[in-house]
């Protein structure tokens, strides 16, 4: 994914900026001068109406601007990284030192969504962030990257799968659901469910004394249920969720089924508005 993207002259280390408005105008500048947007003033703007929605500095030290318009030629990411850190206007997240910034055109929008959620996975990593501070050159950056790009699989010829992820613990579901994306995995439904064990312990009368069993026990779970074309995906999926901090392996937290399917009568895909 990313030699689709970027290259070493998006990556700024250390420019000179003095603060978030300073940061922004250089930043379309530069992507201005390197043909990725058409117009300096509307990607701007887009740009600036994206961060009154909320700030994005998503995470302590680690700022994520984009902004999607008409006038950005293709999808881009630039990597700035500002070692001394600079004011973003948010206090509680500090000084930020790391900045993804992304642009897209609306006709990009799967794969924006997946760039946002793959580089969400990897800044969450202090790993990922330590070794990303400590590059001294475009070079390094691009190296880094490539150590942690995800392997590629090919796709299973004229076959299709039902993948069934049960989440137990439902605060792991929006984890799941971005590393869902960052897969490319983007056509799924979520269902909120009730467990059995709810059901018979609290909720039909006949085994109301069976409650006891249940403590400590998960009560509500979400399933999400999507197509997909490549059976290892799923195993795929449960490897970066354990990286994530999200092990199936352990009792309690979830699991997923595959399931080959003979036949799809309508059209799965969905066509996403963002």
């Amino acid at each position: 994914m990313w030699k689709d993207i970027i290259n070493e002259d998006m990556i700024i280390i250390d420019p000179k900026v003095v603060d978030k408005d300073d940061l922004f105008e250089k930043m379309v500048n530069h992507v201005y001068n390197h043909d990725l947007i058409k117009s300096k003033n509307k990607f701007l703007k887009a740009l600036q109406k994206r961060e009154k929605v909320s700030n994005t500095e998503l995470m302590d030290g680690i700022a994520i601007p984009h902004a999607r318009s008409e006038t950005v030629s293709n999808l881009f990411l630039s990597i700035i990284i500002i070692k001394d850190g600079i004011d973003y206007e948010n206090a509680e997240k500090g000084a930020a030192k790391i900045i993804f910034f992304f642009g897209c055109d609306e006709k990009y929008n799967k794969e924006y969504l997946q760039l946002l959620a793959k580089s969400n996975r990897l800044l969450k990593m202090s790993k990922f962030q330590e070794q990303l501070l400590n590059c001294n050159t475009s070079s390094d950056v691009m190296k880094l990257l490539e150590k942690y790009e995800a392997e590629h699989t090919t796709e299973d010829v004229n076959e299709k799968y039902l993948m069934i992820v049960t989440i137990h613990k439902t605060n792991f579901t929006p984890d799941v659901l971005s590393t869902m994306v960052e897969m490319g995995i983007t056509d799924a439904s979520l269902v909120e469910s009730t467990s059995m064990a709810r059901k018979l312990a609290y909720e039909m009368p006949i085994f109301a004394g069976l409650s006891y069993l249940s403590q400590n026990k998960s009560k509500e779970s979400n399933l999400i249920l999507a197509i997909i074309k490549n059976s290892r995906l799923a195993k795929r999926l449960y490897d970066l969720l354990k990286d994530n901090g999200i092990d199936f392996g352990q009792k309690g937290n979830g699991f997923i089924q595959l399931i080959r399917i003979e036949a799809i009568l309508g059209d799965y895909e969905e066509d996403i508005d963002i």
